[in-house]
């Protein structure tokens, strides 16, 4: 049973901030990597991929304990197509319709979601796994699909990021058809209030 912690109103308030910061940063630099051109789909990966690899292994919400892992879905975005075709003008205004919706686990069993954008930020109650829900959760990361440095399209990516050897594993699926192994973490992260599909 996920058992919920409650979170003082001023502790809230700054980390809403510093979520909003830190993921306009992030939908900001997706923006602009995907207005170079790209010599091939390895680079397009790597480089779509890179805030991603580079995000702290550690949760201020989470009261700075270790991260294991971290799901995100991300709805709103365009394309590298589209995008190259766009005006500096229509890439800001593309910013601003990108949407993140994650959840992160902690180390030591405790786990969030929290939805955020440009202009608007959501940030969930912490829980608890039990010790057998969160070994349920390690064996169905271990059962995770690779997704061969290949971006499924644009319009509902879910990324998935395990912290193993120090340091971030991604994966990239197409939300619109993710491999029964990603539903399954998916369900196991899901609780009857905050669902990320």
């Amino acid at each position: 049973m996920k058992r919920c912690f409650g979170l003082s109103g001023d502790w809230v308030n700054f980390h809403v901030a510093n979520l909003i910061r830190t993921v306009s940063v992030t939908i900001l630099f997706l923006i602009a990597a995907f207005s170079l051109r790209a010599a091939d789909s390895a680079t397009s990966y790597a480089t779509w991929i890179k805030p991603w690899v580079e995000r702290p292994a550690t949760s201020p919400a989470l009261h700075g304990t270790g991260l294991k892992l971290v799901v995100s879905v991300i709805s709103g975005e365009k394309d590298f197509s589209a995008v190259t075709n766009m005006t500096p003008v229509e890439r800001v205004e593309l910013a601003y319709h990108i949407k993140v919706a994650a959840s992160e686990v902690a180390t030591n069993g405790a786990y969030r979601s929290y939805f955020v954008s440009n202009t608007d930020a959501k940030p969930g109650a912490v829980y608890q796994f039990s010790t057998e829900e969160f070994q349920k959760l390690t064996e169905a990361l271990a059962q995770l699909p690779e997704d061969n440095a290949q971006l499924p399209p644009a319009g509902r990516r879910v990324v998935v990021q395990i912290w193993e050897h120090s340091q971030w594993h991604v994966r990239v699926y197409d939300g619109n058809h993710l491999p029964p192994e990603v539903k399954a973490l998916l369900n196991l992260l899901a609780n009857p209030f905050d669902k990320l599909l």
